[in-house]
């Protein structure tokens, strides 16, 4: 009967370790995705950013002769903020925080100079002047060049 019990001492703790053991690998995973998902929202948001950038010179343009197309302009400036405000309430995982927090100091840039575009289209004072002055583009850059440090965090 000894021998039993001596078993079952060397076992006991194996089969314990064993216990824990899926649930510090579900742990991983979800790590693992949650850091895939983030450069996969951060990917899709840079991307987004710049379509935003690229299309908003000709978009103006045709605001300034074109009531439907300053509405048009005023819906894209207005849907990119709440793009800004959904990435930057993403959580970015501890690797990434560095990369995070230039995002969002760009975006903090991005967000003013909309705002500041959004008020003039607001007050019919928009001019290709006010949005060569805005540097939306300029800030837009600075965010597109941080793709493929994002991108390598995903590798």
């Amino acid at each position: 009967m000894s021998k039993r019990w001596l078993l079952a001492l060397i076992l006991a703790p194996a089969l314990i370790a064993g216990c824990s053991l899926p649930g510090s690998v579900n742990e991983t995973l979800d790590n693992v995705n949650n850091s895939l998902s983030y450069v996969n929202e951060a990917t899709t948001y840079i991307n987004d950013a710049t379509q935003f950038s690229q299309q908003l010179p000709d978009l103006a343009q045709q605001a300034l002769t074109s009531k439907d197309s300053l509405a048009q302009l005023e819906s894209e400036l207005i849907g990119m903020q709440a793009d800004i405000k959904a990435f930057n309430e993403l959580s970015a995982p501890a690797f990434a925080e560095g990369v995070d927090a230039k995002l969002e100091q760009y975006n903090a840039e991005l967000n003013t100079q909309i705002t500041k575009l959004l008020d003039t289209v607001q007050a019919g004072q928009l001019t290709v002047e006010s949005l060569e002055q805005s540097q939306i583009g300029q800030t837009v850059s600075q965010i597109s060049s941080i793709l493929e440090q994002v991108q390598q965090l995903g590798n």
